[in-house]
Order: C-alpha cells, then sequence, then structure tokens
C-alpha cells in the first residue's frame, strides 16, 4: 500500500530547493568562482585548520563518493582554492590547504551560510530547531544501518 504521504519524497523535494536557493544566494561574483558545494567544502576546511584534513575526510563530512570528491577537489585546486600537501610518513596522503583566494572568499561563504541557515530556519523554535536535527540525525542513521531497524531489509530481504 502506497503511503499518502512519503517522507523520502518531501525531504527530495526540500534538498533541491535547498540546492537551488543555496545556490542563487551566492553573490554573482562568487558563484563565477565558486559552487555552491565548493563553498561547503572551503567552510568544513576553515573550520578545522586546527587538523589535517585529506579527501576522506570530505566524501565523510558530505557524504559522496570517493570519484566525485576527486573530481570537485580538483576542480577546486585548478580554481586555486585548495592545494594538496603531502604529509610525513605517508606520500599517498595529501592534506587539503585552503590557499588566500579561498581564506579571501570565507568571509563572504560564512556570511551568506548564516543568512541561509537563518532564512531556512526562521519560524522555528530552538525546541523544534533540535527536534528537527535530532529526527534528521535518526533518518541518516537508518540508512547507514538498515539490518537494525526494518525486519523486511534484514541479511539481505528486499521488499
Amino acid at each position: 500500500m502506497e503511503p499518502t504521504e512519503s517522507i523520502a519524497r518531501e525531504l527530495k523535494i526540500l534538498s533541491n530547493k535547498l540546492n537551488r536557493k543555496a545556490e542563487a544566494s551566492l553573490s554573482p561574483h562568487l558563484k563565477c568562482e565558486v559552487t555552491e558545494m565548493q563553498g561547503r567544502v572551503v567552510g568544513f576546511l576553515f573550520l578545522n585548520q586546527n587538523r589535517d584534513i585529506f579527501q576522506k575526510d570530505v566524501e565523510a563530512e558530505f557524504s559522496i563518493t570517493r570519484a566525485t570528491a576527486s573530481k570537485m577537489l580538483t576542480a577546486m585546486e585548478h580554481g586555486g582554492l585548495i592545494t594538496r600537501c603531502g604529509v610525513a610518513g605517508d606520500a599517498r596522503l595529501k592534506k587539503l590547504v585552503l590557499t588566500e583566494k579561498s581564506m579571501h572568499h570565507m568571509a563572504k561563504i560564512r556570511q551568506g551560510m548564516i543568512r541561509f541557515e537563518e532564512e531556512l530556519t526562521c519560524g522555528l523554535t530552538q525546541e523544534e530547531r533540535a527536534t528537527l536535527l535530532t529526527l534528521l540525525r535518526k533518518l541518516e542513521r537508518n540508512l547507514e544501518d538498515t539490518s537494525s531497524c526494518c525486519p523486511c531489509t534484514r541479511k539481505g530481504e528486499t521488499v
């Protein structure tokens, strides 16, 4: 039986709207230099300057594939937003480092992210925000490990 309301459908619609709105919120000048997702990566690197960040960390943080991360980071490197620097002890590992150019853009990116979050959550109480985050994280965990939740998805069974 089809549910009359689908959480997955609503989340997909919301995701599409979030992506369009986030992209549109970038200033025209900044939009020429940084995509919305690249801005998020710059923000992630900025907030984690106190530790070494590698491609695998970006993959995990944004739940993207290795191929997607590689393509995006290569574009960011070519665009002068990041450099990849070797680390002592393992020549294969390359830590991601922000360039002066991305640090220059960081203030605008951060300001835009704050404004976007405020617009998105306008009208929600602190309690509603906390509840929403809890529920979204629970849905994410369900997707990461469905074996513990739904009996029909255990042991490779499908619906």
